[in-house]
């Protein structure tokens, strides 16, 4: 398979896989190891990196490695082809969260919540068999370079917030992961909803940061995770708001989620020039409408600088999933 273009490295490469073995973790997760010689030069970032996933068809196929040709003008034309394909023709991709990488293995892992009704990546993870086929889309440590497809960035912080549901689990598992692999000093509190109590999977723990789980309840999916949120306002180090906080959360907007994507996250280097080691850094991602809800309390109600966030919108409830 050819990784690069022009004789440089492609960044984004696609990765033939197959299914190794597949794990029930709970009612609603099933881990699905995959398996491919080309991992070896997967680049392991770590926190919350995303892959895509091109899913097969029902007849079991993925494209060949032609299709993913790179050109020196456009490394990824692939993309744009698979975007005029027929419905019909067209393998499903996805966005998930890397939950480990074993390079040495040759594997990765990756977890997928699993619903009533489920879309193609629900239903794949289901039904998923050892030798079943895909590609993952993801970075080439060949390529060199900060690795595209991460949004936890909290600079200096040595207080952070971590918020999520069901979805953002294996992000906030691989964030613990990652924080104990570079010696992370500090306290923070990880909230998480989840479907039933079952679904309260064991994560990495980091002395610093206390994890409390919710349960979805009759109220509706969010309902407990924003209660909660609720109850823990008052314990968070957030600073009385200055005049340089009011200056980055003046532009404060309400979002429609029906018609945007709720995704507002600051870049690696913008977070080490703005938040400072006292400041509390949070990293929020869930259902669109929840994280919505989060967002209007810290930034609007609280005052807190939007240069300490990141919400992150992975899906929206009644929508089918989206690419």
């Amino acid at each position: 398979m050819e990784h690069q273009a022009n004789n440089q490295p492609v960044p984004l490469i696609p990765f033939r896989v197959s299914v190794a073995r597949a794990e029930t973790l709970s009612p609603h997760f099933k881990r699905i190891v995959f398996q491919g010689p080309d991992l070896k030069i997967f680049a392991d970032a770590g926190y919350d990196e995303r892959i895509k996933i091109l899913l097969p068809l029902p007849d079991g196929s993925v494209p060949p490695p032609s299709f993913f040709e790179a050109t020196p003008e456009d490394p990824l034309a692939w993309y744009q082809q698979w975007k005029t394909m027929p419905a019909g023709s067209r393998n499903p991709l996805r966005t998930y969260t890397v939950r480990k990488v074993r390079p040495e293995s040759e594997q990765i892992d990756v977890d997928f919540v699993i619903h009533d009704h489920a879309g193609p990546a629900g239903a794949f993870a289901e039904a998923a068999r050892p030798g079943d086929q895909a590609i993952i889309i993801g970075p080439n440590a060949q390529a060199g370079g900060p690795v595209a497809g991460m949004d936890f960035h909290p600079g200096q912080s040595r207080h952070l917030l971590l918020v999520g549901d069901e979805t953002a689990v294996p992000a906030i598992g691989a964030i613990m992961d990652s924080l104990i692999r570079d010696h992370w000093q500090g306290e923070g509190v990880a909230l998480i909803e989840v479907p039933t109590e079952e679904d309260r999977l064991p994560l990495p723990e980091h002395e610093g940061i206390r994890i409390i789980w919710t349960t979805c309840d009759e109220s509706g999916h969010g309902h407990a995770l924003t209660e909660a949120m609720r109850n823990l306002l008052d314990d968070l180090p957030i600073h009385p708001p200055t005049a340089a906080t009011a200056e980055s959360s003046k532009e404060f907007t309400e979002v429609d989620i029906d018609k945007e994507l709720l995704w507002e996250t600051a870049d690696a280097a913008q977070a080490d020039a703005s938040i400072y080691a006292d400041d509390l850094y949070a990293w929020i991602a869930g259902e669109a409408a929840t994280v919505r809800e989060l967002r209007r309390m810290l930034v609007r109600d609280q005052g807190m600088d939007r240069r300490s966030v990141s919400f992150m919108g992975y899906w929206r409830q009644g929508r089918s999933e989206m690419s």
